[in-house]
């Protein structure tokens, strides 16, 4: 199904003055994650000494947060590494050392709280070893009708620190975060109609990402944060654009006459999967991204085995996708690998809105209005934000 010639059009981006917010520190101290390796056997892992007056603190909360990641044995008999540190105050100076006793890590966290430094040392201590992306320091953007009115908020992925990140009267959904948390985008109602807001959650600053007339809504950004692919209506019927937030420009990757949205990217870039509504129920659609203005561009159905398919995502390895079908009357997650790999149900029973952990080895998704995270390979889930309103559109930072 071949694209019309791309079309290029000039989109203004307006100086980042119109609201400043105040964040709390744990929302800006994210680091850009590598990407996934192939999964291995569990390694073992010994805890060593963590001296200094808060090194017990220190050492019980670094563990508990490797034991809730899944990601190694800790035993108290031989390992392949030894992990030790010192702290005090809440400052920690974490190590790891390997079997042979070469270090593979050694670096302090100066946070202001031993929990925040616990998860951070835990983070790279996971990536030291497994060459995989933490999950601790990582976060989830979600929209709650908490206040009364829908709004975005960000939490870590134990559902222990949440932060209201809009304020807006008419309320804000649809948040996408950057692959190191440092920015979201996200549709708001502020002035009637929707439109993409983008916000800087290191300085604070929020604003509007184009000053065309329509509707834009529906935003992710591309792998490099550089882009942003959206919906946008000022053509008329509304499509899906890449807008590249450097040169102000925008390229349409869809053709359609129905109603796209939920785009999102494969990791690689150069991809961006999307539901289209054309009459008969959603189904998914992927477009080629050009290169450069002048080339091309392509779009194909995927086909998925379900009539009913929207909300899709790539996988961090690009190997699968996450999206929701019906599923026995009811919505359910759904993993098909990409592009003609088997399909299986995730969850069922009312289950929507997928978003794969960074590591590839969990997707968050609501059910009932709750936030769940799922391990793909154990199939264990569990409720890490509940009785916090109806909870929606959960997006894990990549």
């Amino acid at each position: 199904m071949p694209l019309a010639p791309l079309i290029v059009l000039l989109v203004l981006l307006p100086a980042a003055a119109a609201t400043a917010l105040t964040l709390p520190s744990w929302l800006v101290s994210g680091r850009a994650r590598k990407q996934p390796v192939a999964a291995a056997a569990l390694k073992k892992v010994q805890m060593g000494e963590f001296t200094g007056g808060t090194g017990g603190s220190s050492q019980r909360a670094v563990q508990a947060e490797l034991e809730s990641a899944h990601e190694f044995q800790i035993t108290s008999g031989q390992a392949e590494f030894v992990i030790s540190g010192a702290s005090v105050g809440g400052r920690l100076t974490g190590r790891v050392m390997d079997s042979s006793g070469k270090r593979l890590l050694e670096r302090t966290y100066a946070a202001p709280g031993l929990d925040e430094n616990a998860r951070a040392f835990a983070d790279d201590v996971i990536l030291a070893i497994t060459g995989k992306p933490g999950l601790a320091t990582s976060r989830i953007a979600f929209v709650s009708d908490k206040s009364g009115v829908r709004q975005v908020y960000l939490s870590d992925p134990e559902g222990r620190e949440v932060f209201q990140v809009t304020h807006h009267r008419h309320g804000a959904v649809s948040p996408t975060l950057n692959s190191d948390a440092s920015a979201v985008a996200y549709t708001s109602y502020r002035s009637g109609f929707p439109v993409v807001q983008w916000l800087d959650l290191g300085q604070g600053w929020e604003r509007t990402v184009t000053d065309t007339s329509g509707s834009s809504f529906g935003a992710a950004f591309s792998p490099d944060g550089q882009r942003l692919a959206m919906v946008m209506s000022f053509l008329g019927n509304p499509e899906v654009f890449v807008t590249d937030l450097n040169t102000n420009t925008a390229a349409c990757i869809s053709d359609t006459t129905g109603v796209p949205g939920s785009p999102s990217w494969h990791p690689d870039g150069r991809q961006v999967i999307f539901s289209d509504d054309r009459g008969q129920g959603p189904a998914l659609y992927v477009a080629e991204v050009p290169e450069t203005n002048q080339s091309q561009a392509s779009l194909v159905r995927w086909r998925t085995g379900y009539r009913f398919s929207t909300d899709p995502e790539f996988s961090p390895d690009g190997q699968s996708v996450a999206f929701t079908a019906r599923s026995g009357g009811h919505l359910a997650v759904v993993v098909k690998g990409w592009p003609n790999g088997h399909a299986r149900v995730i969850q069922a029973g009312g289950a929507a809105h997928p978003s794969w952990s960074p590591n590839g080895r969990y997707v968050c998704y609501t059910q009932h209005g709750v936030l769940y995270v799922h391990h793909l390979t154990s199939g264990h889930r569990r409720a890490i934000l509940e009785k916090q309103g109806r909870i929606s559109e959960p997006r894990w930072m990549k």
